[in-house]
């Protein structure tokens, strides 16, 4: 179980951070250009939103999936911090280190894969500050350029089970939740 799971989990970190990279080059490229022709420049964009939206959509149920793996191995890892008496049998320490093994590569990797989630919506705002600097300096903006400004304002993100973008506040409200429900099942249980 942990090895897909670690496998998705590299896989997930790879794709976002090529996704980060195509962003990151188009806003290279918008910093860069010195092309007037904004529907280039919009129909790159939506391409590359095509693609965001498509890689999402094939792995965001995974990503709320894998999450809830991470709280499951969260939560005996907890448990087993808080009741490790029950864990060691006649003096043996290895289901306790193994818990804790996968409590720790399984909340690693989860951190892992949000921040390279989050890279991805953090460079879509930057494209978005960089649509906004450029409407500024026209005077009559085209129809390409509000509609630019307005694509871009919605900004690119990966989520989970389409119901939380991935962002850097997803991390630590996920972990912190998580970690307070864990305390919470656990103080009910006992």
């Amino acid at each position: 179980m942990v090895l897909p799971i670690g496998i998705f989990s590299t896989f997930y970190a790879v794709l976002c951070y090529h996704l980060y990279d195509v962003v990151k080059n188009f806003l290279k490229y918008l910093d860069e250009t010195t092309i007037n022709d904004n529907d280039v420049i919009l129909k790159q964009y939506l391409s590359i939103r095509k693609l965001v939206l498509e890689a999402d959509s094939e792995l965001s149920l995974l990503m709320f999936m894998s999450s809830l793996f991470y709280a499951c191995a969260m939560y005996f890892g907890i448990a087993s911090i808080l009741h490790s008496e029950d864990y060691t049998s006649s003096g043996s320490y290895l289901s306790l280190v193994t818990i804790w093994l996968v409590f720790i590569a399984s909340n690693t990797a989860f951190v892992v894969m949000a921040i390279f989630g989050s890279l991805v919506w953090e460079t879509s705002t930057d494209i978005w500050e960089k649509a906004q600097e450029l409407m500024n300096t026209e005077q009559n903006p085209t129809f390409s350029q509000k509609r630019f400004l307005a694509v871009s304002e919605k900004g690119l993100t990966m989520t989970a089970w389409k119901i939380t973008p991935v962002k850097r506040s997803f991390i630590l409200a996920t972990m912190g939740t998580i970690f307070t429900y864990c305390i919470l099942l656990d103080t009910i249980a006992n």
